[in-house]
């Protein structure tokens, strides 16, 4: 039963490291858009994690191919286990929603799922 529970908390750790990663990179890429700036540091933000790592490591067109798949492999990995603890992460999340919608007037409450539908749906259009 502990081992169970440590290895749900590792692959929703997991999860979380993902999620993070992806939220950055969106925030990344959105401020882009935004900037008018077009400056050496800005064109490299612009460019995906591996392209940074490339240039910065020094990785050769030999590395990046055999690089590439490892990275495919990896996030059709991630998205089968995440598809897996989908429905408890989904119940988890709605607990903390419920929640916290408990502690909040009606007129926050109304607030705070509007804010709640307008970060979905700029995590849409960044997709």
């Amino acid at each position: 039963m502990i081992r169970a529970s440590r290895g749900r908390a590792a692959v929703l750790l997991m999860l979380m490291f993902a999620a993070g990663l992806a939220v950055g990179l969106a925030g990344e890429r959105y401020a882009l858009h935004r900037s008018a700036g077009d400056d050496s540091h800005e064109a490299r933000r612009g460019r995906s994690t591996i392209e940074r790592f490339a240039d910065d490591l020094g990785i050769t067109p030999e590395q990046q191919a055999r690089i590439d798949p490892i990275l495919v492999e990896t996030r059709e990995q991630m998205s089968a286990v995440f598809d897996r603890v989908r429905p408890e992460w989904d119940a988890v999340v709605d607990s903390a929603r419920s929640r916290i919608e408990s502690v909040l007037s009606p007129d926050q409450v109304e607030r705070y799922r509007a804010l709640l539908e307008e970060q979905e749906q700029e995590r849409e259009d960044s997709d």
